[in-house]
């Protein structure tokens, strides 16, 4: 590599000596030396990479390089990693390649690669594609590596590479894919044992055209029904089905569709002659543009199912002490008599009447008119679609005057056949999962209207509104907390005249009391007993005070109590939001006043040409009304005719970051009465958050004659 000048070298020592940095005037004057000779020692480092540069105005301003040494970044990669240079002599090598060839850093680094531990790299087939990379190709193979203990796989990639000094070389990486390759040649025998599982189950798997004609069959079909599977392809499901069963298996087949089913019986004949049930289960299958193309069955022999059958009776049993059990009404109906056949005991205290005399009748001796739409709810529909239907909730009174919502689920109950024999029906009440919704539904509107509050005042008399209804109290009342810990009072419900006007302020200590939520009367109604009080509180400072009490019961209940800290603490959130505007608000006026009573002509204009904002100086100087520019464009309303193509041009440019803007200008703007007036601007790009242009800030001294405007 080439030797630097020894200005170069003294330029560095600068530099490192000056790290807040120094611009090219600073060296030449600090080195005595030219300052385009400094400039051009200065590009040369920068090419380099040795010094960095910023822009400050005008000024370029020049620092030392933070670099990061090559040896140390290619060992926080978990891949191999060699650097050669052209004559294949290694310069770089990262612990891991090292670990990978079990090597130390002195075996490789300096040596031709022919000669060091990497020596296996110098492969005909691999020195081929190490001569491609040095042309400048990128190469990716994989390669296999044996060792003591095992294979490596790896993905190597070879990449052209250039040193500091030009020359060229290269970039050896490799990727450990071993575990891909040993995941690979797992899922290889997952499948293996998952085709063995399959041939050896003990369950025949079908698959079935949409004909029901086998296209596979499993070899079990040999152990399980006596014919091998190359005897049943090709061949109708129904002709392995006993004669007297086809028409009724194929009317219960054809009513499938293309619907998944499971537990299907179906009758097949052994090759033997015997009988045989099996239960099957499919999967519709459809091709690639969703046309249904047939099943994936799965069937097994349940022929000698009886010993089941016992412990189902037992099961049967059991289930039953569980519905007749259970808070939800359950009614059971046969589908062709139409007559009612079970009524669990929730049933039975519904309609008011035993078992022996509900059984065997019919809905209308049962239910009155009320009820009726409540009971038949869904059965058409679950009819039609042989699957469960789940109605909405209905309003019912009850006979002791209360309300309660009850929602009816339809199910249909097959008979051994297969077709639909029962209707199982189930009424839940759903009371108290009505009234806790609407208790949610308060709180939401709650939100809503709090969300709409202009200021505090507002949204805590919507806070007490909200109390009265939610808590259920017979008096309410909200205080703002002011200066000095004083009380005053927002809004009260519930509170006699004499109350009202004894305790509209509180300060001292009963305020101190409130504020910290120990009291344990209502303020100025000793009469109002089980008083609570909850402290709005926000950024860690009481904004507020919420207190309820009641007349007729010791202790406000417990969910009104739950319902008061809920509304205290929207009541928390939405005091924040609303300071915060209030605070956003006041420093918006008093930026505004500022942009009033500022002595220069100050305007916004936006990435369109458009008058955002024209201050108090400017309007006064042209002539105009705020309102009058406001949304106008900016060249045809204030530039003169003469200059304006010259700088809407301009402008483009600024807007579209093309050029930087100018620094102070003379310009010349109409006035409102034609007249002309010289001003002497200075612009500043506005940009958003992300670095975007949004608009333009111009400020100018009215200076006296007009100019020709420069941006």
């Amino acid at each position: 590599m080439r030797p630097y000048p020894e200005e170069i070298t003294k330029i560095l020592a600068r530099l490192k000596a000056n790290p807040r940095g120094m611009s090219v005037t600073d060296l030449s004057r600090d080195l005595a030396i030219n300052r385009n000779t400094a400039s051009r020692y200065l590009d040369m480092l920068l090419i380099s990479g040795e010094v960095e540069m910023r822009t400050y105005g005008k000024a370029k301003v020049f620092y030392p390089s933070q670099r990061v040494p090559l040896s140390a970044m290619i060992n926080f990669s978990s891949d191999g990693v060699a650097i050669l240079d052209r004559t294949l002599t290694i310069v770089q090598a990262n612990d891991r390649i090292l670990e990978i060839v079990r090597a130390g850093r002195d075996d490789v680094i300096g040596k031709p690669i022919g000669e060091s531990r990497l020596s296996a790299f110098d492969h005909p087939l691999i020195r081929a594609r190490i001569e491609d990379a040095l042309g400048g190709d990128d190469v990716v193979e994989e390669v296999r590596f044996l060792r003591t203990g095992g294979e490596l796989y790896f993905r190597m990639k070879i990449l052209p590479t250039a040193f500091n000094d030009g020359s060229p070389g290269i970039t050896i990486i490799l990727e450990d894919i071993t575990s891909q390759k040993l995941a690979e040649e797992a899922l290889r025998t997952e499948e293996a044992k998952f085709r063995a599982l399959v041939e050896d189950i003990n369950d025949i798997i079908w698959n079935v055209g949409d004909d029901w004609t086998f296209s596979y069959v499993s070899p079990k079909s040999f152990d399980l029904l006596g014919y091998a599977p190359d005897e049943m392809v090709g061949r109708s499901l129904l002709d392995f089905v006993p004669a007297p069963e086809q028409e009724r298996v194929a009317e219960r087949l054809a009513g499938l569709l293309d619907r998944p089913f499971s537990l299907l019986h179906i009758p097949l004949l052994h090759r033997s002659g015997k009988s045989l049930v099996f239960e099957a289960s499919g999967t519709p299958d459809f091709d690639e543009i969703g046309d249904f193309g047939g099943y994936r069955m799965v069937s097994r022999d349940v022929t000698e199912r009886h010993q089941a059958e016992r412990r189902v009776r037992g099961w049967k049993s059991f289930l039953h002490c569980i519905v007749q059990n259970i808070p939800d009404m359950v009614f059971v109906r046969e589908i062709a008599g139409g007559k009612y056949v079970f009524f669990n005991r929730a049933a039975e205290a519904f309609v008011g009447g035993a078992p022996e005399s509900l059984a065997g009748k019919e809905e209308s001796a049962i239910f009155g008119p009320d009820l009726v739409p409540l009971i038949s709810c869904g059965e058409a529909e679950m009819l039609q679609r042989q699957s469960p239907v789940e109605c909405p909730a209905m309003p019912v009174v009850f006979q002791n005057g209360e309300t309660h919502h009850l929602q009816t689920k339809k199910i249909p109950i097959a008979g051994e056949g297969g077709e639909m024999k029962y209707v199982l029906t189930i009424v839940r009440d759903i009371t108290d999962h009505v009234r806790a919704d609407a208790l949610l539904a308060d709180q939401r509107d709650l939100a809503e209207a709090l969300g709409s509050a202009s200021d505090l005042r507002e949204a805590l008399s919507i806070c007490l509104d909200a109390a009265m209804q939610a808590a259920g109290v017979d008096a309410a009342a909200v205080y703002a907390v002011r200066e000095e810990g004083r009380l005053e009072r927002v809004a009260a419900f519930g509170l006699s005249a004499e109350a009202a006007a004894r305790a509209e302020r509180i300060d001292g200590e009963e305020a101190a009391v409130l504020i910290g939520g120990r009291t344990a009367a209502f303020p100025g109604d000793e009469d109002l007993r089980g008083t609570v009080t909850f402290t709005i509180v926000h950024g860690g400072m009481p904004v507020a005070v919420l207190v309820a009490g009641s007349r007729l019961t010791g202790l406000i209940p417990a969910a009104g109590v739950q319902a008061l800290e809920t509304i205290a603490a929207q009541a928390a959130n939405v005091a924040g939001r609303i300071l915060a505007q209030e605070t956003v608000r006041i420093e918006r006026d008093r930026a505004e006043r500022y942009l009033d009573v500022a002595g220069v002509m100050i305007a916004g204009i936006r990435t369109d040409g458009t008058i955002e904002r024209m201050n108090r100086t400017g309007c006064l100087a042209l002539g105009y009304a705020e309102t009058d520019l406001v949304g106008k464009n900016w060249f045809k309303t204030l530039v003169p005719t003469r200059l304006r193509p010259r700088l809407e041009a301009n402008f483009r440019r600024l807007m579209e970051g093309a050029s930087p803007p100018p620094g102070e200008e003379k310009g010349s703007l109409l006035a409102r009465d034609g007249g002309e007036i010289g001003v002497l601007w200075r612009n500043t790009i506005v940009r958003d958050n992300d670095g975007r242009i949004t608009g333009l800030v111009t400020s100018g001294l009215i200076s006296g004659p007009p100019a020709e405007d420069v941006y």
